[in-house]
């Protein structure tokens, strides 16, 4: 390991259902959820997926005014066709029950009307957690890695005293990490301690083999019970409110890993450096991140236990690994951090200087309040009503290891891990046997295609042949092939006919124009004529012997 470069392995395992968001969303116009799966699909798909007649549906639809009308008529046009567009997706997500049971219900309804009368959408898009554009994994960014980590930093230094600035985020920090410039006050980045930790973004191990997000949802709840004045429990003003996220789930062991480099400096100009106190090893991080974040993640635990919220099995497992990981924690060989959306205020921000400055929202209309701590939980739930059975989202546990090579030495965190994974391997296993019904059903559609082709090339070999063949013909010997054709098509729908019919007068009307023919083409059409009056039953007709008897002379 270099003096000046240390690096390290980090590997993630999520604690809890874990969304960083990116703003991107999946559109209900380019996915479906079906028997609990979302299928994603893009325009090439859909067009491999859908008929000619399907196309000319969607334009009218596409091409109507634009309007809530317009946008639910797509949503029930693609829905109706999920069966087509499955195995035509580009990703497939395991959804809980009560996600696909929403959608199911909502999908190009209106969810409400509003008091003048409009209609209020039910969009049903879904937020899409932070991924690879190039295999569609999550990824967890080194940006919010390193900003979780820089809050239980400034945290440790700031030993809970109030904040006394008031504006602008570098005032604080930076006379936390001491990189304000005392004469110009103005921040000196350089002296930012943290520019010494490179942190990279850390990639899924698609060695999992499980899928690697789910669809859950978000409900608000209150921390207190809200009673009426008679001292009634009641339901609190937005414990209505939920959203639909794509999150990468709870108690995938090593599920992410990523790499960490720390700068020794040696002996530079001390004026391009951070502090002597304020250079981090990767021991002072662990250790710092563990005292900010472990008693929230406790507090939170019993929180949810005393209100009953929590999911009881969810809560027994992190008890365990807990106690599992406690002397590692100690030692500072593995520390907790909390990241992504619905962290909470308190994981954001630093002890004392938080005081009084957590916005609480009120009602439409009024002014929001300060208080030292937030009023509500944002969880991982199955239904929108739900209020038990529920999850907090954003937790880690982050191991070290040295060089750039992981070391995979902790078995009793992967087997406890692997014993919560039973619904999600049998979705593995449901999703594989799916994948290979559509590929063997594309390799058929293949061969088909292929079929289909070789004829149609093989119709068209022909064609052109035969259109070669009658373009060398006479103009005598078209008239007899024209006459041979009409024969043979009587031949073969088996019409009888008489010597008074089309056929035979077809025929007289050709011998009639023979006597100047070559004698090859006279020839010829004597030996039609022949078979035509044998066909009609006329071979004993006199009539017929003679006109046959003028080709012969």
């Amino acid at each position: 390991m270099s003096d000046f470069l240390q690096h390290y392995t980090l590997t993630y395992t999520p604690l809890s259902p874990i969304h960083i968001g990116t703003g991107d969303s999946y559109e209900p116009t380019n996915y479906v959820i079906d028997d609990g799966t979302l299928y994603e699909f893009d325009t090439g798909g859909a067009l491999a997926a859908l008929t000619g007649t399907d196309r000319n549906e969607l334009n009218k639809i596409v091409n109507a005014r634009a309007n809530e009308d317009m946008l639910k008529a797509v949503q029930r046009f693609f829905y109706e066709r999920r069966d087509k567009l499955k195995p035509w997706s580009i990703n497939a997500i395991p959804v809980l029950n009560g996600v696909a049971d929403l959608y199911g219900k909502r999908v190009g309804q209106t969810a409400n009307r509003e008091s003048g009368g409009g209609q209020v959408l039910n969009k049903l898009e879904i937020d899409r957690t932070a991924c690879n554009p190039v295999n569609r994994q999550p990824v967890l960014f080194g940006s919010s890695v390193k900003g979780a980590i820089r809050t239980a930093l400034l945290d440790q230094i700031n030993q809970g005293e109030r904040a006394s600035e008031r504006k602008g985020l570098h005032e604080f920090q930076g006379r936390l990490f001491q990189y304000l410039d005392p004469e110009r006050g103005r921040p000196v980045l350089e002296q930012d301690p943290l520019r010494l930790i490179q942190l990279g973004d850390a990639a899924w191990d698609t060695a999992q083999c499980l899928p690697a997000t789910q669809i859950y949802l978000a409900v608000n709840r209150k921390k207190s019970p809200v009673v009426d004045e008679k001292g009634t429990l009641r339901q609190a003003m937005g414990e209505n409110l939920y959203q639909i996220l794509e999150c990468v789930p709870a108690f995938y062991g090593n599920g992410f890993n990523g790499q960490m480099t720390i700068q020794h400096v040696g002996l530079e100009a001390p004026k391009k450096l951070p502090a002597k106190s304020l250079r981090f090893s990767i021991t002072n991080i662990a250790m710092a991140c563990n005292h900010f974040y472990l008693p929230q993640l406790k507090s939170e635990c019993t929180l949810l236990q005393e209100r009953g919220y929590g999911d009881g099995n969810w809560l027994k497992q992190l008890a365990e690994l807990l106690a599992m990981a406690q002397e590692r924690i100690k030692t500072g060989k593995v520390f907790l951090l909390r990241i992504g959306r619905h962290s909470g205020a308190e994981a954001v921000t630093v002890s004392g200087a938080r005081n009084g400055n957590i916005r609480i929202m009120k009602g439409k209309g009024q002014q929001p309040e300060c208080a030292d701590a937030p009023k509500t939980l944002w969880l991982a739930a199955n239904d929108p009503k739900q209020r038990t059975g529920l999850l907090p989202f954003g937790w880690l546990l982050v191991e070290i290891h040295a060089g750039n090579t992981p070391v995979n030495d902790w078995s009793e965190l992967a087997e406890l891990c692997r014993s919560q994974h039973a619904q999600a391997q049998q979705w593995s296993e449901k999703r594989a046997a799916e994948r290979l019904a559509t590929e063997q059903h594309r390799k058929q559609q293949a061969i088909e295609r292929q079929r289909h082709l070789e004829e149609e090339q093989t119709r068209i070999a022909e064609q052109q042949a035969e259109e070669q063949r009658r373009a060398a013909l006479t103009q005598e010997q078209l008239q007899i092939e024209t006459l041979r054709q009409q024969f043979e098509q009587k031949q073969a729908n088996k019409v009888r006919e008489q010597i008074g019919g089309q056929l035979y007068g077809d025929l007289r009307k050709l011998i009639e124009q023979a006597p100047d023919w070559p004698n090859e083409s006279r020839l010829e059409l004597l030996a039609v004529a022949k078979s035509i009056v044998q066909y009609i039953g006329a071979a004993d007709n006199r009539k017929a012997k003679e006109l046959i008897k003028t080709l012969k002379t």
